[in-house]
């Protein structure tokens, strides 16, 4: 989380601007910020900015949970052959979907 080292994003900055015109074509840099007013804006200008928000709702938190490449995909529903093994999966991706919902009431 980026936001909590601002010092050293200011460094980043200086440090990725001076390696530019030597750096590989192919070199990616990931990292994760919430959103902060002193933020580098040069940093957040260099950088392809992608958000992720969770989806409206239970139903949608749970589709989204059993969509694959997501969170559970056929592969990790058959991984254990128990009965008990889905329906603890279900309950977590449940579980999951009401936290990430109940996130919108919490100050």
């Amino acid at each position: 989380n980026c936001e909590l080292g601002l010092g050293l994003m200011n460094e980043l900055e200086a440090i990725i601007t001076k390696l530019k015109p030597n750096m590989d074509p192919n070199f990616r840099l990931f990292m994760t910020a919430l959103p902060h007013p002193e933020f580098p804006l040069g940093l957040l200008q260099m950088c392809t900015k992608v958000t992720n928000e969770p989806p409206a709702g239970l139903k949608a938190g749970l589709l989204r949970s059993y969509t694959p490449g997501v969170m559970v995909d056929q592969d990790k529903i058959e991984r254990v052959d128990t009965p008990q093994w889905r329906q603890l999966l279900f309950a977590l991706c449940f579980l999951h979907s009401i936290v990430q919902e109940r996130r919108k009431f919490s100050p």
